[in-house]
């Protein structure tokens, strides 16, 4: 049996919290149930957001050991038999607001998605040979971890961050209005394009290993690298 210091960090009533426990138990477990058990052995309440435990909600998304990952899909031995020693750290995500203890409020995530009409209105146009892509974008959790990873977001600027291309790249290969598809080429440039620092970590962190890259280089054909051709072609 290992024993593990476990610390959680959050934010209530503008102060940061410090909370220590000891855990020595089974190490093949994810932080969800580590969590679990701290709350039943030391008869506390250590407020967290899950749904399917299992990878698929994204509500259980939170800073573990400094790094954004969905607690469910965090194992204890992934972590604390290497640089952290027995030592695991886990907070809230920053870049959110927080409800309680490690909850936080995504809210602006859709928010955002409804202020950049991220839906169709006529029938879709399909391309077989771009099923395979959109499919893997299909699968955005909505969880937040490639936000926390941005050196540029924050919530309270108009950057909606790499869900916006990730999201744009399926809804503009099948948008058959025009007048729509200029609009969404518009949006991206004024949401995404202008305030992206290309650091692409968004793509290293996503627990659903979505091509963030290839997204990006989708829409930036789409709405960027287009317009740079026709004035190309004027000189």
């Amino acid at each position: 049996m290992e024993t593990l210091k476990v610390i959680i960090k959050t934010f209530e009533d503008d102060k940061d919290v410090v909370r220590e426990f000891e855990y020595t138990g089974e190490l093949n477990i994810p932080v969800t149930a580590l969590l679990d058990e701290i709350n039943y052995r030391y008869d506390t309440k250590i407020h967290y957001s899950s749904s399917c435990l299992q990878g698929l909600c994204g509500s259980c998304a939170m800073l573990i050991n400094g790094w954004p990952k969905l607690a469910c899909k965090t194992f204890l031995n992934e972590l604390v038999m290497t640089k952290h020693f027995h030592r695991i750290t886990i907070e809230p995500l920053t870049k959110f607001p927080v409800i309680k203890d490690l909850i936080i409020d995504r809210s602006i995530l859709y928010e955002n998605m409804k202020k950049a009409h991220q839906w169709l209105d006529d029938d879709a146009k399909i391309n077989p040979d771009n099923i395979q892509f959109e499919y893997e974008v299909s699968q955005c959790l909505m969880c937040g971890c490639c936000l926390e990873s941005c050196p540029n977001y924050n919530v309270e600027e108009d950057f909606m961050g790499v869900i916006l291309p990730v999201s744009s790249s399926k809804i503009t290969a099948q948008e058959t209005n025009e007048d729509m598809l200029k609009k969404h080429k518009q949006i991206y440039k004024k949401h995404f394009y202008n305030n992206c620092v290309k650091s692409l970590v968004c793509e290293d962190v996503c627990p659903m290993n979505i091509p963030t890259q290839r997204a990006i280089s989708k829409m930036n054909k789409k709405s960027i690298w287009y317009i740079y051709h026709l004035f190309k072609q004027d000189k």
